[in-house]
């Protein structure tokens, strides 16, 4: 039996189609620019649609691919490969192989998989971290520029390495952990010290998207800190930003330097 067949789609044939659960995230600019690239070369590959052994379709991959022909082009056709599987499961690996093979997959988009799929743990990052964000523009904002998606993984989930074999479980304390970024995210960054540190020494003489990871790292295993209040952890990181910049003669505040200058910081404490 073939297990491949390329045919050709309507926008009205994609009513029986499932738009799954485990897709990535919609990316406006994505869509854009991929409207314009057919636009101006055609359709230069297939969007893959999934078929069950039931007769179920799932769309696979190319959902942005879908979105620039019909809604932004408004053509009336599009070029699909369908693929036989025996059911969702095999269609989300067949997702995950497909984009993988290409290192289009980004860490979140194994997440939001996984998710999809009925991973408990990711799917509790997703609400409770990243607050259900429909896109990838709206997970960006939810803590400010403190918290990148990245660091944020890595906090609550662990390396992207482990966290895209979708077997990461959330932190022993992660009720705590989420209120001290959350509070972190809304302060740090607001602080009247800080401030004026920044205005006088420069913008970049901070903690950021990269650095603020290996603090995480110790501060989440640090059982003396995580029972301290949110603003005297806080004064912690203002106080011990200070410090970092005071302690290197040609300052930076590059993961590798913050992790091994906070580590002597919290042997002074």
């Amino acid at each position: 039996m073939k297990t491949i067949k390329r045919t050709t789609y309507t926008k009205k044939d994609f009513n029986n189609v499932i738009i799954p659960t485990w897709q990535r995230w919609k990316n406006e600019k994505n869509v854009k620019d991929l409207s314009e690239a057919v636009y101006e070369n055609g359709q230069l590959r297939d969007v893959l649609v999934c078929v069950t052994k039931d007769g179920t379709k799932i769309l696979t991959d190319g959902n942005h691919l879908y979105n620039a022909i019909f809604n932004c082009l408004k053509y009336r056709q599009i070029n699909v490969l369908e693929k036989k599987v025996k059911n969702n499961e095999e269609a989300r690996e067949t997702f995950i192989s497909f984009n993988t093979r290409g290192k289009s997959l980004k860490t979140i988009d194994y997440i939001v998989s996984y998710a999809g799929s009925g991973n408990k743990d990711y799917k509790k990052f997703l609400i409770e971290v990243m607050k259900s964000p429909n896109n990838l523009k709206e997970a960006e904002n939810v803590y400010g520029k403190l918290f990148t998606i990245p660091a944020l993984i890595n906090i609550f989930l662990g390396q992207p390495f482990n966290v895209k074999k979708g077997n990461c479980k959330l932190h022993k304390n992660h009720n705590r952990l989420l209120e001290v970024v959350e509070y972190l995210g809304q302060n740090y960054l607001y602080n009247g010290k800080l401030i004026k540190h920044l205005n006088k020494n420069g913008r970049a003489m901070k903690l950021n998207g990269g650095s603020i990871i290996p603090v995480f790292e110790q501060i989440k295993n640090n059982n003396k800190i995580m029972c301290m209040s949110n603003s005297e952890i806080l004064d912690l990181l203002i106080d011990f930003t200070f410090y970092h910049y005071n302690s290197m003669q040609n300052c930076t505040f590059t993961k590798d330097a913050i992790c091994k200058s906070f580590n002597v910081y919290l042997k002074g404490l």
